[in-house]
């Protein structure tokens, strides 16, 4: 079983289970990429939730479990042997510790750079003396989830009647793109029901925002991710190994002028068994502007947002607690 090295769990952060049942919610949007109307699927989702689910999306399920093998055989070694890897700086191994603000959560994680070139000096310190095998299988990985967020990203730019298809695409596919790639690993909790009581729950991740354009998630068959909605509620979401799961990241909404909600999510602990998540942040280049797109102003729309650089928002971002409205810095007050 991988296991993490268990502190003293009262220091971690709870929440209240909600009473309400999923019964009551929403279906999670749920988009097949090979449909006609999968572009007139995507903006609804992207209205309405911020989110949705993907199925045909031509990753190879092989790339899928090649990954997850190599990250499950990581997260299983001794702590001491997995903090040679780490601390992030800002990439390798974590444990506990999200970000430099404080944020805790019953998680550890690798951090890499989502460029393949970079990745290439940083796997031996990070996995030992033979790390062909784990660097394969994110390189393959990477390449697929790469060319699907594209797609992703050009069917919504036809599905707004953008005429530049590759609008938001091409910012991905840029050589200076700032992406990364997360692996995270939420060791089962099973104090949790016996220390807190049953309403309660301890946080794997703390609720926030993704400050990227896009975010391409896929985890094991182990439930634990939320959704927040409009009226604040949180729904589960339930878990998919075969499927992925698309965020709409602080960056599009504000190139949709808001149109798009960046979603806010988090992840609860599981008592009994294990969570491994893959997520693929895909981010612009650090000096590119962002800002309402043109095509997207109808008449005498007002830019909501100041313009500003992806480097001025990530490094406002990183520098704000978790749950933070990270962008309520860069909004624009509309008269």
């Amino acid at each position: 079983m991988v296991a993490l090295a268990k502190p003293a769990i009262q220091q971690f952060p709870f929440t209240k289970t909600s009473c309400k049942t999923s019964t009551l919610f929403p279906v999670i949007p749920l988009i097949d990429l090979s449909k006609p109307d999968a572009k007139t699927l995507i903006i609804k989702a992207c209205e309405e939730f911020g989110f949705f689910k993907v199925i045909n999306h031509g990753v190879p399920l092989e790339f899928i479990s090649r990954l997850e093998a190599e990250a499950v055989k990581f997260f299983s070694l001794p702590l001491p042997e997995k903090e040679q890897a780490g601390p992030p700086r800002p990439f390798g191994y974590g444990n506990k510790s999200i970000g430099p603000n404080g944020d805790v959560g019953w998680v550890e994680y690798l951090l890499f750079t989502a460029n393949q070139e970079s990745n290439l000096q940083r796997f031996v310190s990070l996995l030992g003396k033979n790390p062909e095998k784990f660097r394969g299988a994110l390189n393959d990985y990477l390449s697929a989830v790469k060319k699907m967020a594209c797609e992703i990203l050009e069917l919504m730019a036809d599905g707004l009647k953008i005429q530049q298809r590759n609008v938001f695409s091409k910012l991905l596919m840029d050589e200076q793109s700032d992406s990364v790639f997360r692996l995270n690993h939420y060791p089962p909790c099973p104090d949790i029901q016996s220390l807190n009581g049953i309403n309660n729950n301890m946080i794997g991740f703390g609720e926030h925002t993704d400050p990227q354009i896009i975010s391409v998630l896929r985890s094991n068959n182990t439930s634990g991710l939320q959704i927040s909605l409009r009226d604040g509620s949180w729904i589960s979401v339930p878990p998919d190994q075969n499927s992925f799961f698309i965020n709409v990241g602080d960056s599009l909404q504000v190139l949709t002028n808001g149109r798009f909600k960046s979603v806010r999510h988090r992840v609860l602990a599981n008592s009994s068994k294990s969570r491994v998540s893959m997520i693929y942040f895909g981010g612009p280049p650090l000096s590119e502007k962002i800002a309402p797109l043109p095509a997207l102003m109808k008449g005498h729309e007002q830019s909501l947002y100041k313009e500003f650089t992806w480097f001025e928002y990530k490094k406002s971002a990183y520098s704000s607690k978790l749950a933070d409205n990270r962008l309520i810095h860069f909004e624009k007050i509309v008269a």
